[in-house]
């Protein structure tokens, strides 16, 4: 027995076809500068205390830029958008009052304890930090592992417990200890700043100490989605992304160095060829899915990235038929993969129409920012008046972060298509102007997602997730027409 300590981190995701995994991993302790109040990051932190300093001397952007080693758009960004409206800044960039209470609160700072692991399989260590977590006990009298979800209801689900491979922990260097702190902070930083749809505590540290404990066995309770399907997506344990793509990197090769899981995983779906691995398989059953959506969306491979999604929607209208709209997970997980649809297709049409106008969006300093966006867009197609403010129903400092190719929300991304459309008279998306219907319907399906990824979404009916996906077909066969 590898340990009898199981770990969760997140809630148990509200996933009708998803499998539980008991993933085998070394638990370190670490302690954490916790600034008291609202936590500011690095960045945040280092700008107001320049600008304190300095006293009455004007800082420019660029000097600020230089002392950060950061692009000045990058910096522009940072306070325009979060220290200006967060009133730590006035109109012209000098710190206020409350700028200077939160950098006094800032430096009593209290340690805090966390954890951090280490892959028992293969010897990575996760790229997250553990503020919160939870160790659960089984339950049940017989021998089969299994964990009750709710204390509402007797439902339970049995995980699949994974080998491990490594024996003993490793401990981890400062070197490695700042990295998994950097890529914590990071991943923290672009879900609570640019994300419509994720609500994440902003933990942030620039110090980290391991504690003199030792490391020790603990399993991870990890959810993998199967609606693709043909293959695991796994669900963020830490709730900081919608597809971690770290931990689906970390499965595919526990499969190759652990036969029987690929064999189990193998198991959950309709295997090709059962004499061939894992790995063959999952590129056989990709190739067939992929012919399948071929099938359906003929010029879908004009957008890369599109197979996956749209064959788990295919599979999720015959699901919808046959459990007759009554199943309210599946409604809302349908909700959900529409609006994340919709928005892997608007990333992959700013890739291939890049907005060439990010010298005519408004600067840092003005303040009539929409009013200079709208005027962009009546430049750029004709809009009507409930079209430009439903377009403008998002900060302008997104659409900047968007046109210089950050991660940032649905919304972002439809007001910077539609702004390109000056540069590209036969944008595709012109035909979804051309259809007001479809337009209001792209922008209340980005609302819904949004209701539908928090901790307590509402009930969606069986009729709405056939309607979002009657959208996402409808829209894909209007910007896909030849």
């Amino acid at each position: 027995m590898f340990t009898n300590t199981y770990y969760k981190t997140s809630e148990f995701p509200k996933v009708r076809n998803a499998q539980l995994f008991a993933w085998p991993v070394y638990s370190w302790e670490v302690y954490l500068s916790s600034p008291k109040g609202r936590t500011l990051n690095l960045f945040e932190k280092t700008i107001l205390e320049l600008i304190r300093v300095t006293g009455g001397r004007n800082l420019t952007v660029a000097q600020l830029a230089e002392w950060l080693s950061l692009e000045e758009d990058m910096v522009s960004y940072i306070l325009t958008s979060t220290m200006q409206p967060n009133g730590w800044l006035d109109k012209d960039f000098k710190i206020t009052t409350e700028g200077i209470n939160l950098l006094d609160s800032e430096e009593v700072t209290e340690m805090t304890s966390a954890l951090i692991f280490q892959c028992a399989v293969t010897g990575k260590w996760l790229p997250r930090i553990a503020y919160q977590f939870t160790e659960v006990q089984p339950v049940g009298i017989d021998k089969n592992l299994a964990f009750k979800l709710s204390r509402a209801t007797d439902r339970t689900a049995r995980p699949y417990r994974v080998k491990h491979c490594i024996k003993g922990a490793q401990q981890p260097d400062d070197l490695m200890l700042n990295d998994i702190v950097k890529k914590d902070r990071d991943a923290r930083w672009v879900a609570f700043n640019v994300r419509d749809d994720l609500d994440i505590p902003d933990k942030s540290s620039d110090k980290v100490i391991l504690s003199p404990k030792s490391g020790h066995a603990a399993y991870l309770m990890v959810w993998a989605d199967q609606s693709s399907g043909y293959k695991f997506d796994f669900i963020d344990p830490f709730g900081l992304s919608h597809t971690p793509t770290w931990l689906n990197e970390l499965f595919n090769q526990a499969c190759n160095d652990l036969p029987r899981m690929g064999q189990f995983a193998l198991s959950k779906f309709n295997p090709e060829n059962e004499e061939l691995t894992y790995a063959e398989n999952l590129q056989l059953m990709q190739e067939k899915a992929r012919l399948e959506v071929l099938i359906e969306y003929p010029s879908a491979n004009k957008i890369s990235g599109l197979v996956d999604p749209l064959y788990e929607l295919i599979n999720d209208k015959q699901k919808l038929a046959s459990s007759n709209g009554k199943d309210f997970s599946l409604n809302r997980g349908i909700v959900t993969s529409s609006g994340s649809l919709i928005e892997s297709i608007c990333e992959a049409l700013l890739k291939i129409y890049t907005y060439k106008g990010i010298h005519r969006l408004p600067s840092k300093n003005q303040r009539d920012k929409k009013e200079q966006i709208e005027s962009l867009l009546k430049q750029a197609a004709k809009f009507s008046p409930a079209q430009i403010d439903t377009i403008l129903d998002v900060q302008p400092d997104k659409i900047y972060a968007t046109a210089k190719g950050w991660n940032t929300s649905l919304r972002a991304m439809l007001a910077t298509i539609f702004l390109s459309m000056k540069d590209y008279p036969h944008h595709p998306m012109k035909l979804v102007l051309n259809d007001a219907l479809l337009f209001q319907d792209i922008y209340d399906l980005s609302k819904k997602r949004d209701q539908a990824s928090h901790k307590n979404p509402p009930k969606f009916e069986g009729k709405q997730a056939l309607h979002y996906i009657n959208v996402v077909d409808k829209f894909l066969k209007t910007i896909l027409a030849d």
